[in-house]
């Protein structure tokens, strides 16, 4: 209820409670009108059978009048608002939404990942499977880089966000700073990285692995896999440092929680079975 709609109800109360002691009416209605300023026509009607039309319009003429000035002023209000943001902050609220995007993308391309890496019998799963990890690894640069322009926006305006006590904006810097999340995004290529050049040793001898079980070919294909599990094990290890930083760093800066991407990997990464051959 508005400082208009308020005023206006007093008003309309205040005819009403005036009219019901001439008339001898209930004094409710003045307290009905004050809640309910649409009621007082009705008192009229009731009280002036022949003359309620005038009263009863004018009333309604001025609610109309104060519901248009009530949506006007919220409007202004509103548009007010939004402009009073400073430049500073609208950049940087910019930013961070690009990398929460980015970063939200790669969690869900990153499920699909681990999708595929149960169906990997035929040539075309591997090429899939190749595709998407190169998908992977062009978000995460694209994250990296939006990282990167938003840690050098808040650096160069560090002195604005202390003098206008911008905690929360310090708050996300500090969280895109720790090492943890760089451990993770290096951890995270590595892992990419060996499992690619796993599938394309694959794909590149498929037939030597998958009918002939060439000797050769099988004990090359077992040092691939070694060392991609070897990736994956450890990007496994920073990927639950990393989990548990985002948590704490939640619970201590609760006011960033809407600044940060929500959905993460709670699981680990589920690794190519290699006897799926």
């Amino acid at each position: 209820m508005g400082v208009f709609y308020l005023g206006f109800g007093i008003l309309a109360s205040a005819l009403v409670f005036i009219e019901c002691r001439r008339r001898q009416l209930s004094l409710w209605w003045a307290g009905l009108t004050l809640v309910f300023p649409l009621a007082a026509p009705f008192v009229f009607k009731k009280t002036r059978p022949q003359k309620w039309i005038i009263p009863a319009a004018a009333i309604g003429g001025c609610f109309v009048l104060v519901l248009g000035l009530e949506t006007f002023f919220h409007v202004s209000q509103t548009r007010k608002s939004a402009v009073s943001i400073p430049p500073v902050i609208k950049k940087i609220i910019e930013l961070n939404q690009s990398v929460k995007e980015t970063t939200i993308e790669i969690y869900t391309i990153s499920g699909r990942l681990n999708s595929l890496s149960f169906v990997q019998s035929r040539i075309s799963d591997i090429r899939s499977t190749i595709d998407t990890i190169e998908r992977i690894r062009t978000l995460e640069n694209l994250n990296q880089e939006a990282i990167q322009r938003l840690l050098e926006f808040t650096s160069d305006h560090r002195k604005f966000l202390v003098r206008q006590q911008l905690g929360w904006v310090l708050a996300i810097r500090k969280f895109y700073s720790d090492r943890r999340i760089k451990q993770h995004h290096d951890s995270l290529l590595n892992y990419l990285s060996a499992f690619e050049r796993l599938l394309i040793y694959t794909r590149d001898n498929f037939d030597n692995i998958m009918e002939l079980q060439s000797t050769r070919h099988m004990k090359n294909y077992d040092a691939y896999y070694m060392l991609y599990r070897q990736a994956a094990d450890t990007h496994n290890r920073f990927n639950r440092k990393r989990i548990a930083f985002q948590n704490q760093f939640m619970e201590d800066y609760p006011e960033v929680k809407p600044f940060l991407p929500g959905p993460h990997h709670l699981e680990p990464f589920k690794f190519w079975d290699k006897f799926n051959f």
